[in-house]
């Protein structure tokens, strides 16, 4: 179970909120909610740590197929965009091995450059792309093709499975408030919507997080 972090300034403990976003690394509705997510951190005066977690399996692919108005009868487009995205999180895992902060920069200029600028997905793309973000361009690529980036991939999943995450872009947002649940957030993740969760007293009588499949699904939820 993860657990709440706290600040001490002077006798003052202030709230520490903790953000898991979960994102497909080529969709635009996801390149959406980090920039907003990463004006929200810039709005507070109290620490926010964050993480941006790629999700890639069968359920949100397909969601991405649907979403993009894609034929799902075309196994080879189908094949070409599965190996796209997981490419992508491998190329995602390796930035981030020089610093998450080159990591987050590679990703959202991937994105902006696919999603923006109608670029197609290649590896010179990526390739580019890493030069942008100041990447070691030998060390990426070494690291890219590596166990260790695999790895880190499978390590994604596994949060995203033991969290429930079903669609992306989604967040999980715990802070003191909450102590030790969180509230999962499906879509729709803006600037104001990550404002009012942590800025409002929770009134939702918080369950624990292995009771979230017992709960209906809907637009909010509390784990």
């Amino acid at each position: 179970m993860l657990t709440t972090k706290y600040s001490k300034k002077g006798n003052q403990f202030k709230q520490v909120i903790e953000i898991y976003l979960f994102i497909n690394p080529l969709g635009s509705t996801c390149y959406e909610a980090e920039k907003g997510l990463l004006d929200f951190v810039e709005s507070r005066e109290e620490k926010v740590h964050f993480h941006f977690i790629p999700v890639h399996n069968f359920k949100t692919f397909s969601d991405y197929m649907k979403a993009k108005k894609l034929p799902k009868n075309n196994l080879n487009l189908r094949n070409e965009l599965f190996f796209q995205i997981y490419d992508a999180c491998l190329a995602y895992a390796a930035a981030s091995m020089q610093g998450k902060k080159k990591g987050r920069v590679f990703l959202m200029e991937l994105q902006q450059a696919i999603t923006v600028g109608n670029q197609p997905f290649s590896q010179k793309l990526i390739q580019e792309t890493a030069q942008k973000a100041k990447l070691d361009i030998p060390m990426f690529l070494e690291d890219k093709k590596s166990e260790f980036a695999k790895t880190v991939f499978e390590s994604d999943q596994k949060i995203a499975r033991e969290m429930q995450v079903l669609s992306t872009p989604s967040c999980v947002v715990f802070s003191d408030q909450t102590k030790n649940h969180g509230v999962l957030v499906e879509e729709e993740i803006t600037i104001e919507l990550l404002q009012e969760l942590c800025n409002e007293a929770d009134t939702t009588k918080p369950v624990p997080y292995r009771a979230l499949s017992d709960l209906k699904k809907s637009h909010l939820h509390v784990l």
